[in-house]
């Protein structure tokens, strides 16, 4: 036990280290200023809305989300630290999680240890640290915690530790709805334990119980929904299913994710990639080769040896359940994000780790192969995380630079554009934003953010603002102090009068 806390104290140390500068970051991303925003004048007036209304009026309902903002705001008074501790936090439990699943699967200290580690250090999973205002972090946390208290249950068969679980996985729901598919994850881990036949293989009994308790769950999580929730998800079209299922499987194999790759080699951001079809053969190459250079090395007689002491059961599961927790994000999103590949993430670190220790016996080139992994991880996250410490820094210069204690009553009306000549590059997740696109990008999904940060920083709903061309900036400005330019660092020069208009 003293050795497992130690490497839990490891683990959180390394994350700590990488995570610290970023934890005091200002909010980035129009994301962050339109859920404050809803918080303010919405949520503090009306707090029951958190729980009769859905996200933003799509077909999303994670009343918790919306309660975690609520808390997180008002014990912060509008700063942005305590949602990134609690983001962080989360996301280290998760990292523990993966580190105590792939102990009891594997019995392997060794194995857990590298898993925990890649995983808390995976750039796959950065952006749902490092968003402020996303919850998926405490919404995975609570679907780990809850599998790993299902798999206690598996083994002991106490039914406090089902209904616990089962505890655990519906407040999960109540954050992000997609923590569901812990479900197949639950039946594959059953069915894994049925086919083994092991003498902790589940009984009949045990799976009606389990299917009861289940079907408890998701039977007042639907009814939750039915009241609030209007409208059906629409499906994605097959060819784009399949170009983001590429997208993601090259964002999980690669050992350099493309941030790193644009901070090192000045290669382009996916956004400034267009993704035909000559793209999209390279990629599916690229793919292809790495599955038959794998194969090729289970060839080799140090593999061979390797594949002998392989849980391939285990590995079977896992490979099996990456596109499984990856489908409601295939049929229902057309955009690929980083933001799903969360759970992936997860269960691919655990596999990673129990191939590199199974097929690579010598332990030069196993501590070779994991050193060298989580050096490619460790410098994503930096690179991650520095860029956007950047970025909340440019957005808080911006938002305190703007002569805002005038605007604090009144209808005013605030126009802002990029500095004439400056290109804003394009956006990619949170780790390109330059200038304005700190805090809002202009395009519409960003849904005026500027104009809720404003309102937000001024306390003033009746305030309007709006991003405009430098060229429309300068005819059109009638009235002082309403009109500025704001540059790629978030300098901000205001925009003198409009001739024959004084």
């Amino acid at each position: 036990m003293r050795r497992i806390c130690g490497d839990f104290l490891l683990i959180a140390l390394i994350g700590i280290a990488l995570f610290a500068k970023v934890s005091s970051a200002y909010f980035c991303g129009y994301d962050d200023f339109s859920e404050t925003r809803r918080v303010v004048f919405e949520d503090a007036g009306n707090p029951s809305r958190i729980f009769t209304t859905t996200h933003f009026g799509t077909t999303k309902y994670r009343p918790l989300n919306r309660l975690s903002t609520f808390l997180c705001w008002t014990v912060g008074g509008g700063s942005a630290l305590p949602f990134r501790l609690r983001n962080f936090l989360f996301h280290l439990i998760c990292a523990l999680n993966v580190y105590s699943l792939a102990l009891m699967w594997t019995r392997q200290r060794a194995v857990a240890l590298v898993a925990g580690l890649f995983f808390c250090l995976d750039p796959a999973a950065n952006q749902n640290v490092v968003a402020t205002v996303f919850t998926n972090t405490s919404a995975f946390a609570f679907l780990l915690t809850g599998f790993l208290v299902f798999l206690v249950w598996a083994e002991s068969m106490r039914t406090i530790w089902l209904a616990l679980s089962l505890l655990l996985v519906l407040i999960g729901m109540f954050y992000y709805e997609p923590v569901i598919m812990v479900f197949p994850m639950m039946a594959g881990y059953l069915s894994l334990e049925k086919w083994r036949g092991s003498s902790r293989a589940p009984t009949f009994r045990a799976i009606a119980v389990w299917l009861g308790g289940s079907a408890g769950v998701l039977l007042v999580f639907g009814l939750a929904r039915h009241f609030v929730v209007h409208g059906k998800n629409i499906r994605v079209p097959f060819p784009t299913m399949l170009h983001n299922a590429m997208l993601y499987t090259a964002g999980l194999l690669s050992p350099i994710d493309v941030v790193t790759a644009n901070q090192l080699f000045g290669s382009p951001l996916p956004p400034e990639i267009h993704t035909g079809k000559k793209i999209l053969a390279l990629l599916l190459i690229a793919i292809m080769v790495l599955t038959v250079s794998f194969f090729a090395f289970l060839r080799m007689p140090m593999a061979r040896s390797g594949i002998r002491r392989l849980d391939k059961g285990l590995v079977v599961y896992l490979a099996l359940l990456i596109p499984i927790v990856l489908a409601p994000f295939l049929l229902f999103t057309p955009h690929a994000s980083e933001t799903y590949l969360y759970l992936p993430a997860a269960l691919y670190c655990i596999l990673l780790s129990t191939l590199l220790w199974a097929l690579l016996p010598s332990k030069v080139f196993y501590r070779s192969a994991v050193v060298a992994i989580l050096v490619c991880f460790g410098v994503g996250t930096w690179i991650r995380n520095h860029r956007v410490a950047e970025c909340g820094q440019t957005a808080q210069n911006i938002l305190k630079s703007l002569p805002v204690s005038h605007w604090k009553t009144g209808d005013w009306y605030i126009r802002l554009s990029n500095v004439p000549g400056e290109t804003l590059p394009p956006r990619y997740g949170v780790y390109d934003y330059k200038g304005l696109a700190t805090v809002d990008p202009g395009d519409p999904d960003a849904d005026n953010a500027i104009q809720k940060a404003l309102q937000v920083a001024t306390g003033n709903p009746q305030l309007r603002a709006k991003i405009v061309s430098p060229a429309e900036l300068g005819s059109s400005c009638a009235v002082p102090i309403t009109c500025f330019e704001v540059s790629q660092s978030g300098s901000i020069h205001q925009v003198v009068l409009a001739p024959n208009q004084d």
